[in-house]
């Protein structure tokens, strides 16, 4: 009877053992639903606008048709609520979901490496976009007139894309601050420690866990410098703060370039001239490297910089950013020289108005500098500089250092 009674015992616990767990888990579960809606629900916000942006388009009867003022600004604004919800969605997924929590312990991701992925990630989806417009637009401008010709498609897409320009500036500089954050909170971790610090984060477990990152791959010069997204070396100020105003002087060439970009190059340009769209399409093709520049980004933060994706990733970029960033504008200053019926392709570019030139100055030649940095940390990847160990020449110093008379005779 007794051994009954506790095998009905033992029965009636490990009934209540799986019931505990369950309730457990529905306890440790229910937390993680408000996360779980409020990423889908920002997702749902930039589904939502990027369609309600296609709808206004859908009206537009004939494809030279012009975007109205007051059609372009809604544009703007649901590109707005498109790239915020965006990386609402994406930093949410990363940082409260359960997938992305053993995404981050996995890679050993902090703070300022999420938001650096969810920057990327963005950047990507939007240069996909613009590669896509610009195809679309030179397959059906570039056939009627390389000059005069327009699409509707072209001016619609300026003034969407050009909230990201807008965006993409506040993101980068919330990055920025991010990795001042973090790296501040490993110093004052390993204060006293005596353990070094590498590209902004702690080599080793800190409370246990481990950390760590690259930043890009750069090596700060002194623990009190964080690595930026571009890799130039940057001091923490005493305060741990940083004001965007001095964010934007130190990044003067990135700044130039997405405000000449979102103002100047997608509303002036598309709205103004209302033509020339089969060349303005070339320059929206030009994205078409930038998902490469992303990946490699992103690789270099989960610190896969020895993987075969990585290096693959990098010939790809080195490959699509030489063609369609660097030939890109020889190649249409030469089809606009066949089109004028120009003697030359010189003769064409001193045809053409000096803020027409200033302007493919500014565009051109940032793209030389960005490819000269990529071509330099390809070779730094396939040739790798051999380091000698300390007492390597101590052999050879040793041998041409002449022995004393008296040591030889054995005398002191």
């Amino acid at each position: 009877m007794q051994q009954r009674r506790q095998q009905a015992s033992g029965a009636c616990q490990e009934e209540r053992q799986p019931q505990d767990e369950s309730k457990e888990h529905s306890v440790k579960t229910t937390p993680q639903s408000p996360s779980r809606r409020g990423c889908y629900f920002s997702l749902a916000f930039s589904i939502g606008s990027m369609g309600l942006a296609c709808g206004s388009l859908w009206q537009i009867p004939n494809s030279s048709d012009r975007i109205s003022l007051q059609r372009g600004l809604v544009l703007t604004s649901l590109g707005f609520i498109y790239f915020v919800s965006l990386t609402d969605f994406c930093n949410k997924y990363l940082l409260e979901t359960s997938h992305g929590q053993r995404f981050r312990r996995k890679y050993r991701l902090m703070m300022s490496d999420v938001l650096e992925i969810t920057n990327k990630i963005v950047s990507a989806i939007q240069a996909s976009f613009s590669f896509l417009v610009g195809l679309i637009v030179c397959k059906s401008t570039c056939t009627k007139s390389f000059v005069y010709a327009s699409h509707f498609l072209m001016e619609a897409y300026g003034w969407f894309g050009t909230a990201y320009f807008m965006y993409d500036i506040w993101s980068m500089y919330k990055v920025h601050t991010q990795k001042l954050a973090d790296k501040l909170h490993l110093l004052r971790i390993t204060k006293g420690q005596g353990s070094p610090l590498s590209n902004g984060h702690a080599n080793g477990k800190v409370n246990g866990q481990s950390s760590g990152g690259n930043n890009n791959g750069s090596t700060p010069g002194t623990p009190h410098e964080i690595c930026d997204y571009d890799g130039a070396c940057v001091q923490i100020p005493k305060d741990g703060r940083w004001d965007f105003l001095k964010y934007v002087i130190t990044h003067p060439v990135m700044m130039i370039h997405h405000v000449f970009i979102g103002t100047f190059g997608l509303l002036v340009v598309t709205y103004i001239r209302g033509g020339g769209h089969c060349i303005y399409s070339y320059m929206f093709m030009m994205e078409f490297s930038t998902p490469f520049v992303s990946l490699r980004s992103i690789l270099s933060t989960m610190r896969l910089k020895d993987s075969r994706v990585y290096i693959a990733n990098g010939l790809l970029m080195l490959a699509t950013f030489f063609v369609c960033r660097v030939c890109m504008w020889p190649y249409v200053m030469w089809r606009y020289s066949l089109a004028i019926e120009a003697a030359s392709m010189w003769a064409a570019m001193c045809g053409l108005p000096r803020g027409c030139l200033v302007s493919i100055a500014i565009l051109f030649l940032p793209q030389l500098y960005w490819f000269y940095l990529m071509v330099l940390g390809a070779l730094k990847v396939f040739l790798p500089q051999k380091r000698r160990p300390p007492n390597a020449m101590l052999p050879a110093t040793s041998a041409a250092t002449p022995i004393p008379t008296a040591l030889k005779n054995g005398k002191n």
